[in-house]
């Protein structure tokens, strides 16, 4: 085996070129031809938007020079910098310009409104700079916003990626392993395919997470054939490492039930005064200022995220194990069959560690962290 054949790294030795990918692919370049002046892709985590944004690099010509921003700028004087950085060397030649935001959720309204201007820039009847945003489906919702309906009407090609279909599992699985010239000695069957399709839906990085460690297993013990009992053992494994931390109360840590109840009161009481930020002020004015005094923390935890779907922050949580990071997911019920899904680090911090972390997790692009104050004579070291 000369790869991992399933890494969940963007790799385009590995590149399987579906239906949905690369009817994607060309209506990106076909825009950027037509030099429409702003593109926009969004999908899922793991649908292979960055492995979209890698193509893009390889397969644009001399003609063009492009730029990935992977980490969202905060202001628009930030991301006028980092394109002042990423395109001084264009100042005497005839590139045209393509800049990839990717992440592109993240970027706030000001930044927004900064790309509406850039979008007006102009040279020889077409857009001097091309912009393509890339993000998840919650970039498709803040451009659907009323505030930007004039930068949305300008958007020449917007383009959602979506998942595998179902008859594509297999395929792609065999892409995989022939790339990793092990095809010969290990193939997966009909029914493995289907079972890691409806445990996956079809997301390409899920898809990977399982099939990785169904490799192993396999080779373990000397199999030529994975068989969906394979599939299902691969799938507990994961699913074990990515149990919450309701779970990970239930195994213990030596807690009583009356401290494992306590310990849920004070992080739904945290994650209540975090998703509701007019009660603090509310408290305050109830008091008389006297809230201050009696509620001065000494330590926070730390929200990476916020999601509606349960994937979605799984995905998020995995990422951050993969950086070293420890993480939780903390439930919310909005009520109306709602559901907030909140990941946050598992450890507690004092301000300047909090700080510090925040920084770190703004630098990976992770810009939708925050602290959450937790009450210091609650915390439990572990």
């Amino acid at each position: 085996m000369n790869q991992k054949p399933f890494s969940l790294t963007a790799d385009l030795d590995f590149l399987y070129q579906s239906a949905e990918h690369s009817r994607v692919f060309e209506e990106i370049l076909a825009a950027v031809y037509r030099r429409d002046g702003l593109i926009c892709l969004t999908g899922e985590p793991g649908t292979g938007k960055t492995v979209i944004c890698r193509r893009l690099l390889e397969e644009l010509g001399d003609d063009y020079r492009v730029v990935v921003v992977n980490t969202p700028p905060r202001t628009p004087e930030d991301m006028t910098q980092t394109l002042d950085e990423a395109l001084t060397e264009m100042e005497s030649d005839t590139k045209i310009p393509v800049v990839i935001f990717d992440e592109a959720q993240h970027l706030d309204s000001r930044c927004l409104d900064h790309i509406k201007f850039l979008t007006n820039l102009e040279k020889e009847g077409g857009k001097l700079l091309q912009i393509i945003l890339v993000g998840q489906p919650e970039l498709e919702e803040k451009l659907g916003h009323k505030r930007f309906i004039q930068l949305e009407q300008r958007i020449g090609a917007k383009l959602r990626l979506g998942r595998l279909g179902a008859k594509e599992v297999l395929p792609y699985l065999t892409h995989h392993l022939d790339v990793a010239s092990i095809y010969r000695d290990l193939q997966f069957t009909r029914g493995a395919a289907r079972t890691l399709f409806r445990k996956t839906g079809g997301v390409p990085r899920l898809i990977n997470r399982i099939a990785n460690i169904t490799v192993d297993f396999a080779l373990e013990v000397g199999k030529a054939k994975i068989r969906p009992s394979l599939i299902r053992r691969a799938e507990l494994k994961v699913s074990a490492a990515r149990g919450d931390w309701q779970e990970t109360a239930q195994l213990g840590y030596g807690y009583s039930r009356l401290a494992t109840l306590a310990a849920l009161l004070i992080l739904s009481a945290g994650a209540l005064f975090y998703t509701h930020p007019e009660w603090p002020s509310l408290v305050d004015r109830l008091y008389n200022g006297k809230a201050q005094a009696t509620f001065q923390p000494s330590r926070f935890s730390l929200k990476a995220g916020a999601f509606l779907k349960r994937e979605e922050a799984e995905d998020l949580r995995a990422q951050l194990s993969e950086w070293g990071l420890p993480s939780l997911v903390v439930t919310k019920d909005l009520g109306d069959g709602w559901i907030l899904y909140q990941v946050r680090l598992q450890e507690t911090y004092d301000p300047a560690e909090a700080e510090s972390k925040l920084e770190l997790l703004r630098g990976m692009g992770i810009m939708d962290s925050d602290k959450i104050p937790v009450q210091a004579t609650n915390h439990v070291s572990r």
